[in-house]
Order: C-alpha cells, then sequence, then structure tokens
C-alpha cells in the first residue's frame, strides 16, 4: 500500500510541476504580440531577459551564486540570438518540439530529447509555442570533477571523457551531444524526479537535484557506450583512456604507445589534440581519483595510498592533491570521518 501511495504521490508531483511550468509568465504575455525587432530593441540593454543575458556572451555570475547548477524554463515566443557561455548546458525539452542552431549544423529536437552544449559554443534557439518546454539545466564548468561529477570521473567512459574535456580551446571533439531519449523509461523517470525537486517547492532541493544528475549523466553514458561507433572520438584515444584507466599506477608514454603500436610521440600529440589533456595529466587526473576513494572509502595510511599510485614523493602528493581538491589528504579524510559521526 505504501509503495502504490507514493507512486501515486510522485505522479501528483510530476503533474503539479509541469502545471506550473506552462503557466505563462508576465514577460512572455507580452512578448507573445511583439514581433522580433521589438522583443530585441525592448531588452537589448537590460541585464536579463527570463534568465538570458543579451550581451551574447554568458558567464557564471549570472546565473551560479551559491550552488552550481541553475535550471529554468526557457522563456516562450522569443528566439534567443546566438550566443555562448562558460558553464555547461544540458537542454531537455519536456513537451513539443524545438529547433536549435549550433553555428550553420540545424538540430530538431523532439519531446523528450536531451541536447548537451559544450561552453563557448556560439548556439541560438528558434522561438518555442505555447505548449512547447524546453528546459535548461546549466552547470557550473568548475563543478566537473568536483562534487556534482566525482563519481562520474571515477569510470572512465565516452560521456566521461566529453564532461572532462569541455571548453578545452584544443579539444576536437563535437561541440555538443543529441540524445534521444523519450523511449528511455529509466531516464524519463529520473528527469520526472530532478524537475519535482527543483521546480516543486520554492527553494530547490540541491542534494537531490545533483543525485539525480548523476544518475542522469551515467545512463547517458550507457546510451553512449552502445553507440560508440556513430560518435566523433578516435578510437585509439578511447583505448589509451581506457588502458590508463586500469594501469594508472606504472604506465608509460612509452608502454601505452606499444600497447598501441603507436609511436609515443604521436600518441603524444593525438591525447593532446583530440581531448586537451597530456598523457601526464591524464595518468595524475586517474591517480587523484583513486586516491580521493582510498582516502575516503579506506583506513589505509596515506603513505601506503602513495605507494599504491605509482608515486615516488609524497610532497609531491600533497601539492597536486590540494591542487585538485583544495584540501589536503589529511583534511579530506578528517572531514570524512566527521561527517559519518553526525
Amino acid at each position: 500500500m505504501g509503495m502504490k501511495n507514493r507512486g501515486v504521490n510522485n505522479m501528483s508531483a510530476a503533474q503539479d510541476v509541469l502545471a506550473t511550468l506552462l503557466k505563462e509568465t508576465q514577460l512572455e504575455a507580452e512578448m507573445k504580440t511583439m514581433t522580433v525587432e521589438q522583443i530585441t530593441a525592448k531588452f537589448q540593454n537590460q541585464a536579463a531577459t527570463a534568465g538570458y543575458l543579451l550581451d551574447f556572451h554568458l558567464s557564471d555570475e549570472d546565473f551560479f551564486v551559491d550552488h552550481q547548477i541553475f535550471m529554468n524554463r526557457h522563456a516562450r515566443y522569443f528566439a534567443m540570438p546566438t550566443h555562448s557561455h562558460e558553464f555547461l548546458e544540458l537542454n531537455y525539452l519536456l513537451q513539443g518540439q524545438c529547433t536549435q542552431w549550433i553555428g550553420q549544423e540545424k538540430i530538431q529536437m523532439k519531446q523528450g530529447d536531451l541536447l548537451m552544449i559544450d561552453p563557448g559554443t556560439g548556439h541560438s534557439i528558434d522561438k518555442l509555442g505555447g505548449q512547447d518546454i524546453l528546459i535548461n539545466i546549466l552547470i557550473k564548468s568548475d563543478a566537473i570533477n568536483t562534487k556534482v561529477l566525482q563519481r562520474m570521473a571515477q569510470r572512465h567512459s565516452l560521456i566521461t571523457d566529453f564532461l572532462l574535456t569541455v571548453g578545452k580551446k584544443n579539444s576536437r571533439h563535437r561541440p555538443y551531444l543529441h540524445f534521444s531519449t523519450a523511449d528511455n523509461q529509466r531516464i524519463s523517470t529520473c528527469l520526472s524526479y530532478l524537475l519535482a525537486d527543483y521546480f516543486g517547492d520554492e527553494t530547490p532541493k540541491f542534494e537531490k537535484v545533483e543525485l539525480w544528475l548523476l544518475v542522469i549523466l551515467a545512463e547517458l553514458e550507457d546510451i553512449m557506450s552502445s553507440e560508440a561507433g556513430e560518435l566523433p572520438f578516435n578510437k585509439k584515444v578511447i583505448d589509451a583512456l581506457a588502458i590508463i584507466d586500469s594501469e594508472y599506477a606504472s604506465i608509460t608514454l612509452e608502454g601505452l604507445g606499444k600497447k598501441l603500436n603507436f609511436n609515443k610521440n604521436y600518441l603524444s600529440n593525438l591525447l593532446k589534440q583530440e581531448t586537451g589533456l597530456t598523457f601526464k595529466e591524464w595518468v595524475t587526473k586517474r591517480r587523484l581519483q583513486k586516491a580521493y576513494d582510498l582516502l575516503i572509502g579506506t583506513d589505509k595510511p596515506i603513505e601506503k595510498i602513495v605507494a599504491e599510485l605509482g608515486i615516488t614523493s609524497p610532497s609531491y602528493f600533497f601539492k597536486i592533491f590540494k591542487n585538485e581538491y583544495g584540501e589536503t589528504p589529511n583534511q579530506l579524510r578528517k572531514k570524512m570521518h566527521r561527517s559519518k559521526k553526525l
């Protein structure tokens, strides 16, 4: 009986959120009768238009104050001009249809689709109709590798590679990923919970929002893994990252080259070109991820952890760990122990 009631309550909450998102705002009612030129003229010099600035480049300060995630419903009856931003954007078409442009490429979204857009990528959105609901999920760039995506970074995958290289000027991957997820019940359910926990109350439940987002990204990861042959990644790079992921403690660039039948210099250049990170940076990243896991999940002495990572200098380890996580290994471990006692 309890489980059945919970299902009814969840369905009711989702319906309430949908009804809230469908409500026409005063701004939308005004724009509904205006031409594109009138709308642009009206808001060109104002600070914001339904969550977006019209200065063609949006900064983190416009959206992120106390949290690293921001969500809103995109304004209807308004064609968003070409713009770019510093953060990662995930668009979810809850209802209706939507046309977006990334450069000269037309992206036709249908109900249930998700579109992930790289920071710094210029894109525009055609005017939405009255029944079209597009949800903008914005993730602060420096949140990647931190709280929201920490566990994503601990498992090698195509989507993790995309997330870990967003915004890298030398990265050559496609600047967006388009997912058709309407028939994926798991993702649809998670998105419903995500919307309910963000829009359902006056104050978003950010801890739950972060967890739902993590699950959604993990599900997208599975989709990408199953469709790897269709994605714009160099297979040798993926193979190289997979080897680094499992052999981080001992792998060398020369050894990696031999495993992949590549000259080490060519492989080094390929990694840098395709991902924006060097071989050494990838190895360091994986070692730090493993160190983080061992520090919070075991009672192993830090000296033993350092040795397991393949790092010979404890002082060097302490330095790079603090640079990555903002605290020393001892501080992290003490903090985690205190939180477990609460």
